[in-house]
C-alpha cells in the first residue's frame, strides 16, 4: 500500500507539538536562556549523548559581562550557533589570531600587540555569519558589548568533556574598546 504524504509549510505551532511529543529539541532564541545578573555570564547543558556513540553535548550560554576575563583554548572544537532574539545586548567574540604556541611565545617575549588579536559583534540569526566552528588551540573569549537586562545566549556543540585552558596573559590585559 503506498501512502501519499502532503508536504505542508512549517509553523511554530507545529513545531511546538513535534517537540512536546518529544520528537524533536527546537534551537531557537529564548528556548533555553539562563538567568544572569549584571558582570555575570552562565552555561547550561541542553544535552549531551550517550558515551557509547561518542560523546558529545549542546549547551546553551548566556553572557552579561563586558570585560574579557577567562581567555581561554580548547584542546577539540566547537561548533557556535548564533541563534537569539534581535533586542538583545550585541554579543563579542575576541580571538587571538595564534595558537597558543606563539600566543605563549609572544607573552613570553612581551611582543604581544593588538594586531594579534581580533574582536567581532556577532551577527545572530544569519545565515552566512552566526554559524561557525571555533578551531583547537585558539584562544578566545566571549562578552557583551555591554551589560544588559537582556543579556545575549547562544548555543555551541561541543565535546562533552571538552577541557578549558586558561591563558595567563602576564603583562598583558585585554580590554574592549566601546566608542
Amino acid at each position: 500500500m503506498k501512502l501519499v504524504l502532503e508536504p505542508i509549510p512549517v509553523t511554530e505551532e507545529i513545531l511546538l507539538n513535534l517537540e512536546n511529543r518529544g520528537i524533536i529539541n527546537r534551537i531557537c532564541p529564548g528556548h533555553d536562556p539562563l538567568s544572569v545578573q549584571l558582570g555575570e555570564s552562565k552555561f547550561d547543558t541542553v544535552y549531551q549523548t550517550d558515551a557509547k556513540w561518542g560523546p558529545h553535548k549542546l549547551i546553551c550560554v548566556t553572557i552579561n559581562k563586558a570585560e574579557p576575563v577567562n581567555f581561554l583554548f580548547h584542546s577539540d572544537r566547537e561548533d557556535f550557533m548564533l541563534i537569539d532574539f534581535e533586542d538583545t545586548a550585541p554579543l563579542v567574540l575576541t580571538m587571538c589570531l595564534h595558537s597558543k604556541d606563539i600566543l605563549n611565545d609572544k607573552i613570553q617575549s612581551g611582543t604581544l600587540s593588538e594586531q594579534d588579536f581580533i574582536s567581532i559583534i556577532c551577527a545572530k540569526n544569519h545565515l552566512f555569519f552566526s554559524f561557525f566552528t571555533m578551531n583547537p588551540y585558539f584562544a578566545h573569549v566571549e562578552t557583551c558589548l555591554s551589560e544588559s537586562d537582556k543579556p545575549p545566549s547562544f548555543y555551541v556543540s561541543e565535546p562533552r568533556d571538552l577541557d578549558e585552558n586558561l591563558i595567563d596573559l602576564g603583562k598583558y590585559t585585554l580590554e574592549i574598546n566601546r566608542h
